[in-house]
């Protein structure tokens, strides 16, 4: 493989527009695939003829519905949820909940890898990308694979998700080797991961989660310039990785000290693909300011249960039509169709893939923003069951980030039961720019008739807030203690606990 771009700019798919038919088409090959399986007998997969047949014979479904055929597949059992051997499994990664299993099909897994190499090829031939290297935090950073009792995966890898005919591609383009991302010791992880980006000036790409998953390493590369100064000039060996002396690679790190421009670092440096939408967005704005010349996409809502939507060629976010199936719950609790939507209206995602979730109440909140080539642009609001109700306002986290939507770099409300109010947790380097928002956080928060109420009777104190330290590392610090993965930890616009929780100097 002369040029490992050419592999992936091959793999560009041809869309499905979301009609009723194209819609119900995928359904039908899904059910029938796994009429055999025990659910699908269960709820009569054969049987189904029509959209409305499927509404009507299966419910819609949380995880904790799904837990008794996931045990069952945990120890062993076969052909549970979907006909055919589970794959893997993998653990989704919410900074709030966390720790639920979700199966995967080989047919489930060849959905994952369509959606993603779809989206690599459309900006391959976006954005000319036929030289130079990529970052991509695919693996879940200082983690490593686990087994169950039966010998199953619980994240099986890259080539497991990347499938190994990509992988080799992905090893060549790669600018930090994939086995970076088993280092579990979070300083030595930060200073491989800083000397192999330094290291190549050809770097294009970079594609990770959290806007602060790049912005803690900024800050850790002035935290430990000197060091990988030292490692640069002359090498050294971290973690079993040998590094080898690069005096090119220090000559723009200092520059870079010097001049506080990151293209010093990465002259060729493109598009950076992240989370933009809610609780991101203000993170967003400061990952924009470290690199203002590099487009910073909107990564689109993907998730450990389902790819619901990726970026196209104008930045937006697409309804993956290809891949599963959907309906939209509204609050009044009617249901809409992919090609139903409204725009400016908010709808609950519910989704069918084949990885046996059928009809999955995935949690998320989407906005439909219109439409694009017949396939409905969607923007991620938050995530339902996060709401802090201490006098009957019952705040939700999609209301609290359209709030908290002016304010730049790290922004959390949280309760205050002392004062029986709430506070809002701020950054301290940016403070300056976001004093002068305050009144309108609190004006927006009033949006709400119940805290609006609530605030006029006094039941609830003025709006207060607390400048942090650093806050983004210390909440990234806390849910490492917890166990949870750094590559995909999502800083909350709201919490439910007192803040010193998270937070403690």
């Amino acid at each position: 493989m002369t040029n490992p771009w050419l592999h992936f700019a091959q793999y560009l798919t041809a869309t499905t527009k979301p009609t009723k038919e194209a819609q119900y088409q995928w359904l039908s090959y899904c059910l029938q695939a796994n009429q055999t399986s025990v659910y699908g007998k269960t709820y009569q997969f054969a049987s189904i003829k029509t959209i409305a047949d499927y509404q009507a014979k299966v419910p819609i479904i949380d995880y904790e519905s799904l837990l008794p055929w996931i045990n069952k597949l945990l120890i062993g059992a076969k052909d549970q949820l979907f006909k055919g051997d589970v794959i893997a499994f993998e653990r989704t990664g919410g900074s709030i909940s966390g720790g639920k299993l979700i199966p995967y099909s080989a047919q489930g897994l060849a959905d994952f890898r369509q959606a993603l190499l779809s989206w690599l090829a459309q900006i391959i031939n976006q954005y000319h990308l036929t030289f130079g290297t990529v970052y991509w935090a695919l693996s879940p950073a200082t983690t490593k694979p686990q087994l169950t009792e039966q010998g199953f995966t619980i994240w099986g890898g890259d080539a497991l998700y990347l499938g190994r005919e990509n992988l080799s591609a992905f090893l060549k383009l790669s600018a930090v080797p994939l086995t970076v991302g088993a280092v579990k010791n979070v300083e030595e992880w930060q200073l491989l991961t800083l000397y192999y980006l330094i290291y190549h000036d050809d770097l294009r790409l970079i594609s990770i989660w959290s806007p602060s998953f790049l912005i803690e390493l900024m800050k850790a590369l002035d935290r430990h310039s000197i060091t990988l100064l030292n490692i640069l000039n002359f090498g050294t060996v971290i973690a079993n990785h040998s590094l080898p002396p690069n005096k090119s690679a220090a000559k723009r790190l200092g520059s870079f000290l010097t001049n506080r421009k990151t293209r010093e670092l990465w002259p060729h440096l493109t598009l950076i693909s992240c989370w933009t939408d809610a609780s991101s967005n203000s993170l967003a704005k400061v990952l924009q300011d470290y690199f203002p010349n590099v487009v910073i996409q909107p990564k689109g809502l993907l998730s450990t249960e389902a790819t619901i939507s990726t970026p196209n060629q104008h930045n937006k976010s697409l309804l993956c039509t290809e891949i599963n199936f959907y309906e939209f719950l509204t609050e009044t609790g009617q249901l809409y169709l992919a090609h139903e939507l409204t725009p400016a209206a908010s709808y609950q995602v519910i989704v069918t893939t084949n990885s046996g979730l059928y009809r999955y109440l995935t949690g998320d909140i989407i906005s439909c923003l219109g439409y694009q080539d017949d396939k409905a642009i969607l923007k991620f609001l938050g995530r339902t069951g996060i709401t802090s109700d201490l006098v009957g306002e019952k705040l939700t986290e999609s209301f609290v980030n359209q709030c908290l939507s002016s304010i730049k770099g790290f922004a959390t409300l949280c309760p205050n039961q002392q004062q029986c109010g709430y506070t809002l947790l701020l950054d301290k380097e940016y403070w300056h720019i976001n004093k002068a928002l305050l009144s309108s956080v609190e004006q927006a928060l009033c949006n709400n008739p119940q805290y609006a109420y609530a605030r006029k009777l006094k039941q609830l104190s003025a709006l207060t807030y607390q400048l942090l330290d650093n806050p983004s590392q210390c909440y990234l610090t806390y849910q490492l203690a917890q166990g949870k993965r750094l590559g995909d930890i999502k800083i909350p616009a709201l919490l439910k606990e007192p803040w010193q929780t998270f937070f403690s100097y």
